[in-house]
């Protein structure tokens, strides 16, 4: 009899926890379906690849900064190679055009450091383009 009433336990848990995840699958729904829709805008081209910027991604954060969702394509280095597309979270200080990634490719970057472009234009337009949004916007 313990058996059971152990055994029903256990199948009325996995039912519980099963609806609860259908419900909050379901609530998020339209939210992913939102975030589907990018608004990318090619900022530049040069020998090491493209750079994107989704527009709709510029976010003012509460200390000044800016956060912004931007798309690299890295050139193939040789025949073999397909080339390699990262997705960035990247958050801006425009008063110091220095930048973070704070994700990458959906990877939460928690160490990452404040640093400058080094002269990168594909880095330099991303910066440019984001802050001028933002203040113009």
């Amino acid at each position: 009899m313990q058996k059971q009433k152990y055994k029903m336990k256990i199948i009325s848990n996995l039912f519980y926890f099963s609806l609860t995840f259908l419900i909050l699958i379901l609530n998020f729904a339209s939210y992913s379906n939102a975030i589907g829709n990018v608004d990318w805008l090619l900022l530049k081209e040069n020998n090491d690849g493209k750079e994107w910027l989704d527009k709709g991604s510029i976010k003012l954060l509460p200390n000044g900064e800016i956060s912004v969702l931007t798309k690299f394509f890295k050139n193939p280095t040789n025949s073999d190679d397909d080339g390699e597309l990262s997705l960035y979270v990247m958050r801006i200080n425009c008063e110091e055009k220095k930048f973070k990634d704070t994700s990458i490719n959906g990877i939460p970057q928690f160490n990452s450091k404040w640093q400058t472009s080094n002269n990168d234009e594909l880095l330099d337009v991303v910066i440019e383009n984001s802050c001028s949004d933002f203040i113009n916007g």
